[in-house]
């Protein structure tokens, strides 16, 4: 027996100075799950990227200065959307909406059930107005804007209008699209015919300049004005296919895409579109996302 437990203990000896012979094997230890080193870390953009369009989003990843980033973001006022979006939630009241973004509204509207908070904010970059809209004392929405941006957006505003004003001058509910067309093909014609009759008015020994117009002037005038907003508003249908058509019988929708560039060179995508009724028209709009 005495020899079974000294064999025993030999093979054990042996076993342990087979081990010692490797390298030693140093370990850290049990991690939480993301401290280590390797732990992927959040974007200091994040918080802008989440509240930018996917427009700004492409125009932000264009820019590589970490500088320049800063002043697109302070000047394109988004530094301001990313602070109410980290403060409010919808929700909440009134009042704690007041708490949270710390500053006195420039105007406060109710009407009702609704209450509008009106707020403006200056970043050494862009002057950034926002608001929030409660409905029963719980906060639905807010938005922010820049001056800059109110300035963009109403020269879009103001190019659909125009667009809407011709429209409705040319446009009758229940054309159908052959009369139209037959229309289209008409318009130049007419208008040639009106300017023709306008410069015989204009050289003719009867005519006295600005000073004294007549009746008949005026009329021409008009006549002219309109010819020529006709012949405008209808080339939309003088060789020119939609770029996209939704139908949904008995209604189909041909829209149309126009690229407006405002005076400072940004590009916004307006829809045109005609709807037809058993196709007939019934209706037509003018928009764009914002």
């Amino acid at each position: 027996m005495r020899k079974l437990v000294l064999l025993a203990a030999g093979a054990l000896l042996l076993t342990g100075a087979g081990c010692s012979s490797g390298p030693e094997v140093y370990g850290s230890g049990p991690e939480a799950v993301g401290s280590g080193p390797s732990a992927p870390s959040r974007s200091q953009w994040s918080k802008y990227l989440n509240v930018m369009s996917d427009k700004e989003r492409v125009e932000f990843q264009e820019i590589d200065d970490e500088f320049d980033r800063n002043q697109w973001i302070r000047r394109n006022g988004i530094d301001v959307r990313a602070d109410l979006t980290s403060r409010l939630a919808r929700g909440i009241s009134v009042e704690a909406a007041r708490r949270r973004i710390q500053e006195v509204p420039d105007e406060t509207v109710r009407d009702g059930s609704t209450t509008m908070l009106f707020y403006s904010r200056y970043n050494t970059q862009s002057h950034t107005n926002f608001w929030l809209k409660f409905e029963n004392d719980q906060l639905l929405s807010w938005n922010a804007y820049t001056d800059e941006m109110q300035r963009r957006e109403r020269e879009v505003l103001n190019f659909e209008a125009d667009l809407m004003r011709n429209f409705d001058i040319v446009l009758e509910r229940g054309m159908g699209m052959q009369q139209i067309r037959i229309q289209a093909r008409n318009a130049q014609d007419d208008l040639n015919d009106v300017e023709l009759a306008h410069r015989e008015r204009i050289y003719s020994d009867q005519y006295k300049g600005t000073g004294k117009v007549s009746y008949s002037d005026y009329i021409l005038a008009e006549q002219l004005l309109l010819a020529r907003t006709r012949n405008e508003m209808f080339k939309w249908f003088q060789g020119r296919t939609p770029d996209k058509v939704t139908i949904h019988r008995p209604y189909e929708t041909h829209h149309y895409y126009v690229l407006h560039t405002d005076q400072s060179g940004n590009e916004t995508v307006v829809t045109v579109e005609f709807v037809f009724l058993n196709g007939l028209l019934e209706a037509w709009h003018v928009f764009h996302d914002r």
